[in-house]
């Protein structure tokens, strides 16, 4: 995916990490991708003070912490009490600590030392993970997935309320709620926001069926929009915020009954 203009929101990520050095290691790296720590934790009982307070996107826990909570403890609270998907980081590899590890269903593991390229496609692969859960939430997954194969690893999630995209070497985030219209353009599409517009590396329809229909509605073969940023329909025109967007024959009619205009 290529950004056409940046400042897109920066993916929140949380350290929980007991040795200072790895943790300021760490957040320098995440820093340097273009992500943004929120806060760097040194026990289990520290994050999950700091988890609801900062709502981050994404943990990282060392499964060695300080306190009565290890990593796979913590872990285990926080998938019962949240949403918020984690990566399991630690020097350790003995078949005892991943049969553990993986009883609390992580979206991804590192083991130490790893170098930037293994921590930015873990940090893919739990945000996907987390995408596919949500889609199948009835699922249990026990399986840690190391690294996507390149060429089955899509550019763009949706969790929640928010699509992540792949910018340059890192991923970005957009809330469905800034999106106000997408246009196709071949096999990308643009999605604009109030203040940026990005290139995405995904045809229109796949992006629609992410978008809720009750806030969203295609209006042309080319575009959708968000029904509440329709400003005008001039002609057979719609302006959102200096843009205006043709409203083909076929979506006409229902457009109109979806705004019912008298």
């Amino acid at each position: 995916m290529e950004e056409i203009r940046a400042g897109m929101a920066n993916v929140k990520l949380l350290i929980a990490e007991d040795d200072v050095v790895i943790a300021q290691n760490l957040a320098f790296s995440l820093e340097e991708m273009g992500y943004e720590v929120c806060a760097i934790v040194s026990s289990g009982e520290e994050l999950l003070l700091e988890i609801h307070k900062h709502n981050p996107d994404l943990a990282i826990l060392d499964i060695t912490l300080e306190g009565k909570l290890d990593g796979i403890d913590t872990a285990a609270i926080l998938s019962r009490s949240s949403r918020i998907p984690f990566i399991f980081m630690t020097a350790l590899s003995d078949k005892e600590t991943i049969d553990r590890a993986k009883l609390t269903s992580p979206h991804a593991y590192l083991v130490k030392p790893f170098d930037v390229r293994t921590l930015q496609s873990s940090i893919e692969v739990a945000i996907y993970n987390a995408s596919l859960r949500q889609q199948q939430p009835t699922a249990i997954t026990t399986e840690i997935v190391p690294e996507l194969p390149a060429a089955h690893t899509p550019d763009n999630y949706l969790l929640h309320d928010t699509l992540f995209l792949k910018v340059r070497n890192r991923l970005e985030k957009v809330t469905l709620a800034d999106i106000v219209w997408a246009e196709a353009q071949d096999i990308y599409c643009n999605i604009k926001t109030p203040h940026h517009l990005y290139l995405v590396s995904q045809s229109l329809k796949n992006l629609e069926q992410h978008l809720p229909a009750r806030d969203f509605m295609r209006v042309h073969r080319s575009y959708i929009v968000r029904l509440t940023a329709i400003e005008a329909i001039e002609d057979n025109n719609i302006l959102i915020g200096g843009k205006s967007i043709p409203i083909g024959n076929t979506h006409k009619d229902a457009l109109l009954k979806r705004l019912q205009i008298i």
